[in-house]
């Protein structure tokens, strides 16, 4: 998925897209895992970092079981599963037997670019609060996209994907979203016109729709078996059968 796929996406798809999980059952079933306790002092939960995949992974590094997300930040599957999940899959992470790495999806193109630089803008720790706030509230910052009037529209197609991300981070009001999160309004600028973030994000899309066959989100991989699950009951479900008992 080239930077010139993802503008005209954004041009051509300015109302969204529906989105939608995977299609291709499978996933690891075992006996019960014992939980593995934290560092003195830590939980599972707080320990993150950001993966040679391009996403961020939360929880024990070496628990048994791990959980891969594909997820867009404009998906409302994706809110909605974000919303549902959130209490007890900490609650899980933090037994140590499941670790969960979130890797961004650009499903609809360039639109969902901005919402992830500003997420990832104040570093790895700060990646999964940022992500959940923004599902939390996903329809009302989403729903700014229909400010984007037709001459901005006609002014993108000479911008470069920093130059949109910024309009569109300005338009949608995620620069003053972030600003009430401890994100300055310089560095929220600073991280939407980061282009090697842009390539990132990109280049993590691509290998997610080559390699692993995403063809929607919200996507789940567990053990490197694609489930066929799209919310949180469906996934729980699946993690229990697993061992996360």
């Amino acid at each position: 998925m080239r930077i010139k796929t993802l503008i005209s996406t954004t041009l051509a798809v300015l109302a969204l897209a529906a989105c939608s999980g995977g299609d291709t059952a499978g996933a690891p079933k075992g006996e019960p895992i014992a939980k593995i306790a934290a560092p003195a002092g830590t939980a599972w939960v707080d320990v993150v970092s950001k993966t040679e995949f391009g996403g961020y992974k939360m929880g024990n590094p070496d628990a048994p079981l791990k959980l891969v997300e594909y997820g867009a930040i404009t998906c409302p599957g994706c809110a909605q599963f974000a919303v549902q999940a959130s209490e007890e899959l900490h609650e899980i992470v933090n037994s140590g037997r499941v670790s969960m790495e979130f890797r961004p999806f650009l499903v609809h193109g360039i639109q969902d670019v901005p919402g992830f630089l500003l997420a990832q803008c104040s570093g790895p720790e700060a990646f999964f609060p940022l992500t959940d706030q923004l599902y939390a509230e996903q329809p009302s910052w989403l729903g700014k996209i229909s400010t984007v009037t037709e001459a901005d529209q006609q002014a993108m197609q000479k911008m470069s994907p920093e130059q949109i991300a910024t309009l569109l981070g300005t338009k949608m009001g995620l620069i003053e979203f972030v600003k009430s999160r401890g994100i300055s309004e310089d560095q929220a600028k600073a991280c939407l016109s980061d282009k090697a973030a842009i390539d990132a994000l990109i280049k993590t899309t691509e290998r997610g729709t080559k390699d692993d066959g995403v063809t929607g989100t919200p996507f789940f991989i567990l053990n490197g078996a694609k489930l066929d699950a799209s919310s949180w009951n469906q996934v729980k479900t699946k993690l229990i059968e697993a061992g996360a008992r």
